[in-house]
């Protein structure tokens, strides 16, 4: 196992830890939040690893945006059910983030190539996590720009759906 996959599988351990935490009465949201970003801060870590060493694997290539739309859309719905973000922002989200999870299912079932991330999408992840950390820190305004990353993050999408049909 690479070091690259035991980080994705570290982010993807993170996902009970953050939403027992989310849900613990009286705890700082700053513990919840930094929880959050440091499965960012390992999201970019590795992938810059995985390359770096020469280490992109099939199961890294599939697991790593599995473990980021597991953590992105716990983190969602969490702060739907406190009241925080609206349901529909929630509902949008997962519509698109179940489509490309059966899309990945599909690559692998069949052993396609992987459609690698775009631009926009990477452009969404960045604002979903600065968005939903300033969402748990009670930013004000950030809900906008969660909302903003979700409205980038359906047009990545869109561009991934494109590219998977052309293939």
């Amino acid at each position: 196992m690479t070091a690259a996959n035991v980080l994705t599988l570290l982010r993807l351990a993170a996902v009970p830890l953050f939403t027992y935490l989310f849900f613990l009465e009286g705890l700082n949201p700053g513990w919840i939040a930094l929880v959050f970003v440091l499965t960012g801060v390992t999201d970019v870590l590795d992938g810059r690893l995985a390359r770096a060493r020469n280490e992109v694997t099939r199961f890294g290539t599939l697991a790593d945006p599995l473990a980021d739309k597991l953590m992105m859309l716990v983190a969602v719905f969490a702060l739907t059910a406190r009241g925080s973000v609206p349901r529909w922002v929630a509902v949008l989200l997962a519509a698109k983030e179940l489509v490309q999870i059966v899309g990945a299912g599909f690559f692998l079932v069949s052993k396609s190539k992987v459609t690698p991330a775009n631009s926009a999408g990477k452009l969404a992840t960045v604002l979903l996590y600065i968005g939903i950390t300033g969402v748990i820190m009670g930013v004000s305004g950030m809900l906008y720009v969660l909302i903003l990353g979700v409205g980038v993050s359906l047009i990545a999408g869109l561009g991934y759906l494109l590219q998977a049909l052309e293939k």
